[in-house]
């Protein structure tokens, strides 16, 4: 049983969560609700929960000033917020899971589900880490799930995403090798506005990266650690127009 606590300002939001909960989530216990980030510290500090469900917009301390009070948090967090200025990119390249208002029932058992392992619960210090860095460099750092937990890497340290089935091998500057356990499609979607571009359909590389390029019937490009791919016909023209703009 996973027990938990709500820290929202508003009673309402509070009520509806908790229902939410009690009816469909039957591993999730709401021990208690705090209505201000001090409020919830207290609760943190008496009843130790496994969970937190924690707004972000609220009065005189905003939901990431929690932290402030917590250097190795033990507890996993879930944000909610009703506010996507929040930069939702940001949450999704620190692996955080959040909510958005008014909470749809899947989202919160897809959310409930990922946090109850202890690879998550291991990784929480370093995915608010990666967050508070995201938020104030505009995603520089990406948070990499794998088997064996989560690596936090630099996105300019990329230099190119390999499709392999139902994973991506990432290929790093300094000779690395990370399988992660996600598609392709889905980093080239997160990455696609970070000068990164899928050149075919089991490649993604980092712009940033390419040494030489070649503009023959079946293009070809060399990058910065030697490897060299060819260009999809499908992908050849529009990826012309990026060149000719980077």
């Amino acid at each position: 049983m996973i027990r938990a606590i709500i820290i929202d300002d508003e009673r309402s939001s509070q009520i509806t969560l908790e229902n939410m909960i009690t009816e469909f989530c039957e591993d999730v216990e709401i021990i208690a609700s705090a209505s201000s980030v001090l409020e919830g510290v207290k609760i943190i500090n008496k009843d130790h929960p496994d969970l937190v469900f924690l707004d972000i917009e609220m009065p005189v301390h905003n939901g990431f000033s929690l932290f402030d009070h917590f250097s190795a948090p033990s507890f996993n967090v879930i944000f909610t917020t009703a506010f996507q200025k929040y930069a939702i990119k940001a949450f999704r390249f620190s692996a955080i899971d959040y909510l958005l208002k008014p909470i749809n029932l899947d989202d919160l058992r897809t959310a409930i589900k990922r946090v109850s392992s202890k690879k998550e619960m291991d990784s929480t210090k370093e995915k608010l880490q990666t967050l508070k860095a995201n938020l104030n460099n505009s995603c520089s750092k990406l948070a990499l799930p794998t088997m064996e937990g989560y690596y936090f890497v630099e996105v300019k340290d990329i230099i190119r995403c390999q499709s392999q089935n139902n994973y991506t091998a990432f290929h790093f500057l300094n000779g690395k090798k990370i399988l992660v356990s996600r598609t392709l499609k889905i980093f080239s979607k997160m990455l696609e506005d970070h000068n990164f571009f899928r050149i075919s359909r089991s490649d993604l590389v980092n712009l940033n990266h390419i040494v030489t390029f070649g503009r023959q019937k079946s293009p070809t490009l060399t990058l910065s650690d030697d490897t060299k791919l060819t260009i999809s016909m499908r992908r050849k023209e529009a990826f012309l127009k990026v060149i000719e703009t980077f």
